[in-house]
């Protein structure tokens, strides 16, 4: 009886102090690896709020169809269009019928969504 109560305790020993070298050594091992240089990010453009006076530039998110609806004061589309590329000055901005748009002349507006800050 007392030789198996030595044996066991000897066994745990053991197994514990094995244990402890296994997390000792994984330690040891993640405190020496280096993580891979990773590349520069590219920055995002961020869309700032445009106000009145900032030059903007219409973008198209469709390929196939290279212009952009004009819009009236009310937010209505008209019949006329505008290219992709083209340069404003903001005359002035406004949200209405739960758009946001620019005034790019006397009568012409378009949809803040496709304009970008100059």
């Amino acid at each position: 009886m007392l030789d198996s109560k030595k044996i066991v305790k000897v066994v745990s020993v053991v197994v514990a102090s094995i244990s402890f070298m296994g997390i000792g050594s994984g330690a040891a091992q993640a405190a020496s690896f280096t993580a891979p240089k990773l590349g520069v990010s590219e920055v995002a453009p961020t869309n700032p709020s445009i106000k009145k006076g900032d030059k903007i530039f219409v973008v198209v998110k469709d390929t196939k169809n290279q212009k952009v609806d004009v819009l009236n004061a009310n937010g209505k589309k008209t019949a006329k269009k505008v290219s992709m590329g083209s340069t404003f000055t903001a005359k002035a901005v406004k949200r209405t019928n739960g758009k946001k748009i620019v005034k790019i002349n006397k009568s012409q507006w378009l949809n803040i969504k496709d304009v970008v800050k100059d």
